[in-house]
């Protein structure tokens, strides 16, 4: 008998669909929480909607940024050197860090001070344009559910990929009006994270057609008012890891 009545539990609970955690964060952001995904909306074309980024020598742990800028929502940015000098071309709010420079190897997030964005093509060189108010670099290209690696990257771009990792990733839809920010735990004893396929495909069932993959790891972190919402590697346990900069968006009409 009790043989029949866990076989009845267990395909009725098989029948019911996973439920998203939604949240209305703001008027404007919306917070998906699929643990261990977690997923931002911004709708950019909000005229309360300000980008936040981080100035130079002030690398920090992102739930401070969060704090510090009064963030409504917050997430890592680029990879960075030993001297945590973010990689690839990154300014914010005219400000930029020594050796910024756009290769083809990374592609860039850049906005407007009225929020006008968008991502940088594949495998492209860009300067910088002055009515750039903030820009952020990633590494590789996340377009149409696959990861490209521009041809002058090495090897390790590939190694990176293809292994499962924690992952923070930022994408456009079509229109550039949505922003995502995506922010996938891993590195835990029942879910090591991500490929970078894995995470295309994501993007893609978000109907986003390009995204770029930010700094992952022990780094990945997603604030949402103040609160850690992902769950960091085992070996961390609570313990944010400073970065060399951040993404934050703060909705003034909150």
């Amino acid at each position: 008998m009790l043989s029949y009545c866990l076989l009845y539990l267990s395909l009725f609970f098989s029948l019911i669909p996973n439920v998203h955690a939604i949240e209305q964060v703001s008027p404007c952001i919306t917070y998906d929480n699929q643990k261990p995904i977690h997923i931002t909306k911004v709708d950019l074309s909000c005229p309360s909607i300000k980008l936040i980024g981080t100035l130079p020598q002030h690398s920090d742990t992102t739930s401070n940024f969060a704090r510090d800028n009064e963030a409504t929502v917050a997430i890592n940015g680029a990879f960075y050197d030993e001297k945590r000098n973010p990689l690839g071309l990154n300014y914010s709010h005219q400000h930029t860090w020594h050796r910024s420079k756009d290769y083809r190897q990374y592609a860039f997030f850049a906005c407007t001070k009225n929020n006008q964005c968008f991502i940088e093509s594949y495998n492209k060189s860009t300067i910088y344009q002055p009515q750039w108010d903030l820009v952020i670099s990633g590494w590789q290209s996340l377009q149409n559910g696959k990861f490209l690696c521009a041809p002058s990257s090495t090897g390790i771009c590939y190694r990176n990929a293809q292994t499962k990792h924690p992952r923070t990733a930022i994408g456009l839809t079509a229109d550039n009006r949505f922003l995502y920010m995506v922010v996938v735990e891993g590195r835990r004893e029942e879910f090591q994270g991500y490929t970078l396929t894995q995470l295309a495909t994501l993007f893609k069932q978000l109907n986003v057609p390009h995204a770029i993959n930010l700094d992952g790891g022990g780094s990945s972190t997603m604030i949402i008012n103040h609160n850690r919402v992902n769950a960091l590697p085992d070996n961390q346990l609570f313990f944010e890891r400073s970065v060399a900069n951040h993404l934050g968006i703060k909705d003034e009409k909150k």
